[in-house]
């Protein structure tokens, strides 16, 4: 019997252990491909990110270049000094504003596309740059940008100083297409061009800017740290990026075996046919320098659709290979571990770990609802922060937009007294039929409106100053609007007061309080246009007064609505952009508030709410 017993069991054991050794190695098998396929899936994913976010910035670069060129086109002083093609000015006025950007050249042309000035190269003029597609677009009226390639020469008339710039010592590269260069001596730029508008409008002519790429290491610098941001370990894979002409790397955070910027070094000759030849973006292993990468390549093309270059991320293999080799031996001793363990504690553990189980759910449900409540007192806190800290800034702008009015409106209306006063003795002065009294009449026109201007500054910084009484609300309302019709035509418009059976007394500066309702109903019918229905209602809302003024007009946009009560900001063709900043500069200071609802194409709703004593 005893020598039976130990064979049975061996059999036992043997029939036991078999399949267990099959599972085993079937899981370790599909661990192994499981592991290479996330492993390898993280890195395609994590590559089409950090591309994404290389265009992005590549895209924010160019988009920054042609707002800072759509603002120098609009400067009045460049449109009055273009047609007289005056260099002096035009050096002077744009040294100035171009101070501190980051332009490689700066050229101004006249409607025609000839060259007017040149602010690095001010002795070449006359040349045409019309066949250049941003330049055309500008003269079309249009704001434009691209990446452009240029030859020595045509960078050479732009800025002496750029052909040297832009050369670049070749670095012998394997796995590269054969080349006998020795330099690569274009320059790849973002450029934009912004066309330049008289007073009606009319194009009078363009500014062209560029930006060299060539050596361009803060671009390339900006995308590396972008798309490394949470790789805290040398450990980590080291992402890099490059830009390239061509096939030639011109700024880059590619190394070399000696630890060396790789730029000068090229392509490797199966991307460049797929990317610089066919066109096509690379998503695939490649080889970059002697290391093969996870590299994404998306070629840059000029406004024509020409290939001229490609924008590269890329993650080491490597790093990547090492890490799918540990995750694999990781995992094919933790499961013989875990499966040996698992035979001997099986019994013994398996109620144990049921009511750990139920154990840690139970925490888990209690731990989910103190994370829902955590986080809906979080979410209406910062609600409350960002409101807090929204009307804290508009509070500071105001306050410091009401220092400067002040010093500003008094500065003005000294010299503007001088231009009115001399202006109504020249009227005196001419004939009444002399063809220069419509000029004089426009000169006083216009000097009113400054003046207009001057009191809304005024107003602007004397409002936190009130002088309170006792009045009827009603009362008011019902003197402006018997006086409004001296303002405004009320030819097509019907005016409701809903307020008739209200009797709100306050303590508040009664004008002020007239020239914000004032605004408001003017406002309310000028966004009519020619017809449509007023309604101003008035009453108490838990115990608090308000006045609401609703028009049947067009409405107000969501991004307007951000800004309408912003200095300066106006949706009028003549309007100064005070009114409302003014108003609610007022109001606030009473210690109330103005409220907007308003849908597009259903009308608009200001109401402010005041406290009986303000």
């Amino acid at each position: 019997m005893n020598t039976v017993h130990p064979a049975i069991r061996h059999r036992l054991l043997l029939t036991t252990l078999l399949p267990l050794v099959a599972a085993l190695l079937v899981s370790w098998l599909i661990g192994i491909r499981l592991t290479a396929d996330r492993v390898e899936g993280e890195a395609r994913r994590k590559l089409l990110s950090d591309l994404h976010a290389a265009e992005e910035i590549y895209g924010q670069e160019l988009n920054q270049l042609s707002s800072q060129a759509r603002q120098l086109g609009r400067m009045p002083e460049l449109g009055r000094m273009l047609p007289h093609a005056d260099a002096a000015g035009l050096q002077q006025l744009l040294g100035i504003a171009t101070t501190g950007m980051p332009y490689s050249f700066l050229t101004i042309v006249d409607r025609y596309g000839e060259v007017i000035y040149r602010l690095a190269n001010p002795s070449a003029s006359g040349d045409t740059l019309s066949h250049l597609q941003p330049v055309a677009g500008a003269l079309e009226g249009r704001t434009t940008q691209g990446t452009l390639l240029l030859t020595p020469s045509q960078a050479l008339l732009e800025n002496p100083d750029l052909v040297a710039r832009m050369t670049i010592p070749l670095t012998p590269s394997p796995h590269t297409a054969a080349d006998n260069r020795t330099a690569e001596q274009r320059g790849l730029f973002l450029v934009a061009a912004a066309p330049i508008l008289d007073p009606r409008g009319a194009v009078l002519g363009a500014v062209y800017v560029g930006q060299l790429l060539n050596n361009n290491q803060a671009l390339v610098e900006r995308i590396t740290r972008t798309i490394s941001a949470g790789a805290h370990t040398d450990a980590a894979p080291h992402e890099s990026a490059t830009i390239f002409l061509k096939d030639v790397r011109i700024a880059t955070t590619v190394t070399d075996a000696s630890g060396r910027l790789a730029t000068g070094t090229r392509m490797s000759s199966a991307v460049a046919a797929k990317v610089l030849v066919k066109g096509k973006p690379w998503r695939d292993r490649a080889y970059v320098l002697n290391e093969r990468y996870f590299a994404a390549y998306q070629p840059l093309r000029d406004p024509s659709g020409a290939v001229i270059g490609a924008l590269y991320v890329g993650l080491p293999e490597q790093p990547y290979l090492q890490l799918r080799r540990t995750l694999n031996l990781t995992f094919a001793g933790l499961l013989l571990a875990l499966t040996m363990l698992g035979l001997y504690l099986a019994g013994r553990l398996a109620r144990q770990l049921a009511l750990q189980e139920e154990e840690i759910q139970a925490l888990n449900r209690g731990l989910e609802q103190k994370v829902a409540e955590r986080t809906t007192e979080l979410e209406e806190k910062s609600g409350q922060l960002m409101a807090a800290q929204k009307e804290l800034a508009r509070t500071e702008r105001l306050a410091e937009l009401g220092m400067l009015s002040a010093g500003v409106a008094h500065e003005i209306n000294n010299p503007l007294a001088i231009i009115r006063g001399n202006a109504e003795l020249l009227q005196m002065a001419l004939p009444q039929d002399t063809d220069n009294q419509e000029e004089v009449t426009e000169i006083l026109a216009q000097t009113g409106r400054i003046n207009r201007i001057v009191g809304s500054l005024l107003n602007l910084a004397r409002q936190e100053r009130h002088q309170e009484c006792s009045f009827s609300l009603t009362g008011l309302l019902d003197e402006i609007l018997d006086q409004i019709g001296h303002q405004v035509g009320l030819d097509g418009f019907s005016i409701e007061r809903a307020y008739r059976n209200q009797d709100l007394l306050l303590r508040a500066d009664r004008e002020q309080l007239r020239q914000v309702f004032t605004n408001l109903i003017l406002n309310g019918l000028q966004a009519m246009g020619t017809s449509g229905s007023l309604t101003i209602s008035a009453g108490r809302r838990e115990g608090t007064p308000f006045i609401s003024v609703t028009d049947t007009g067009p409405g107000i946009t969501p991004e307007q609505q951000e800004r309408l009560f912003t200095p300066f900001y106006t949706t009028k063709q003549n309007g100064t952009g005070l009114g409302l900043a003014v108003s609610w500069g007022i109001i606030r200071n009473h210690g109330g508030t103005i409220e907007l609802e308003s849908t597009r194409g259903h009308g608009t709703s200001f109401t402010v709410k005041l406290p009986e004593a303000c």
